[in-house]
């Protein structure tokens, strides 16, 4: 499926929004489990604790992911002006827009 930039940044920013609701979402998920299950106190702190590693690496997750979309339109500009032969302008950003 070929994007446009503006179509890549409209799936990208759904994506990432999708990603960041599940990611808080851990929290809360982990103690109602918990609670649905009838876990001890232990195991109620042992599911919140991964659950907030969860949360912790999917954050991480998506700022590494903002990284690589700024490092790929910075190439694309040094393309631009180094005059590169590229088929497209936006090629590298597009790609990285729609890489999840």
């Amino acid at each position: 499926m070929e994007f446009s930039l503006k179509g890549a940044l409209k799936k990208h920013r759904r994506m990432r929004s999708w990603r960041e609701g599940l990611v808080l979402a851990a929290l809360p998920i982990s103690f109602g489990v918990s609670w649905f299950f009838d876990f001890g106190r232990t195991d109620t702190l042992i599911a919140a604790a991964i659950a907030c590693v969860f949360a912790g690496f999917g954050q991480l997750e998506i700022r590494l992911k903002t990284v690589q979309v700024r490092l790929a339109g910075m190439d694309d500009k040094l393309h631009q002006l180094t005059r590169d032969e590229h088929d497209s302008a936006d090629e590298n950003l597009v790609l990285e827009l729609t890489d999840w």
